[in-house]
């Protein structure tokens, strides 16, 4: 396996990890949120829906205009503000993978050494580096999902929070029989 297959599947395990977390939400926990200055369910879901690929996007083809690059970004969050859902954020996310698929599709591992920049922190670092930080925010966030269906009620533990998948009944004890 490659380095930037790796990469890839890291980003696209964390956002099939973020479905699977979707469906332990009930819809009326759309618009709940921890506090009043933070993000509801949905508006989380939102941001899960366009910052990896918009930020991918970034790092593998970044504009040599740094003011457009934010503007760009905040032109993905006004669209994922405007089109994502509670109940079409698994079809969301299949079309975020599908763009970071997309935009890796024609790089090779040499290329993960070239320079790009971070539009936010302003600073110049290699494009593994940048693909790293896209794979970070993922977890983080996806981790803000899994504490958010905690929160609200869900039946879930670091297994659907990690792999994405539920836990498995526990084995049955064989009963024993007491000898004569």
């Amino acid at each position: 396996m490659t380095i930037k297959n790796s990469l890839q599947n890291s980003l696209l395990h964390e956002l099939t990890v973020c479905q699977h977390l979707y469906t332990k939400f009930d819809a009326k926990n759309a618009d709940w949120r921890p506090r009043e200055n933070m993000r509801s369910t949905v508006e989380l879901m939102q941001y899960l829906c366009y910052i990896g690929k918009t930020m991918t996007g970034h790092f593998v083809n970044p504009s040599e205009d740094r003011a457009l690059a934010v503007d760009n970004y905040r032109a993905k969050a006004k669209w994922s503000t405007e089109n994502v859902t509670f109940a079409n954020f698994a079809e969301m996310i299949e079309r975020e993978k599908e763009g970071i698929r997309e935009t890796l599709a024609n790089l090779s591992d040499a290329d993960l050494t070239r320079t790009t920049y971070h539009p936010f922190s302003k600073e110049d670092t290699t494009l593994f580096d940048a693909l790293l930080t896209v794979v970070k925010y993922l977890c983080a966030y996806r981790q803000q999902l899994f504490l958010y269906a905690k929160m609200c009620g869900a039946e879930i533990n670091t297994g659907n929070n990690w792999r994405g998948v539920d836990a498995q009944p526990a084995a049955a004890k064989p009963a024993v029989v007491a000898s004569a």
